[in-house]
C-alpha cells in the first residue's frame, strides 16, 4: 500500500529534495508496523524515532492502516 509520510528533526536530510509540505510517498506491504516502516527508511531503533498515526504514538508492532498519513517524529534530547 502507497503512504504519505512526514518526517521530523534531522530525519528528512536522509531524502535529498525532501519537501515537508510533501512528505514523502512510500509504499509498505499490507499489515506493516511501525517499526516495519522505520526499516524500510533506514531509521534505526538507536536514533530514537516515533511513528505517529492519527494524532497517537505507535508501538513498534502495533499496524500502519492504508490511507492514513503518518508523521515520524525523531527523538529529542537534553538537559
Amino acid at each position: 500500500m502507497k503512504m504519505r509520510v512526514k518526517l521530523y528533526g534531522t530525519l528528512s536530510q536522509r531524502f535529498p529534495g525532501y519537501q515537508y509540505s510533501q512528505g514523502i510517498e512510500v509504499e509498505i506491504p499490507d499489515g506493516a508496523t511501525a517499526k516495519g516502516l522505520l526499516v524500510l527508511l533506514g531509521i534505526s531503533e538507536s536514533q530514537g524515532a516515533v511513528v505517529a498515526m492519527e494524532g497517537r504514538i505507535l508501538k513498534a508492532d502495533d499496524k500502519i492502516r492504508s490511507g492514513v498519513q503518518v508523521h515520524v517524529f525523531q527523538a529529542l534530547h537534553g538537559g
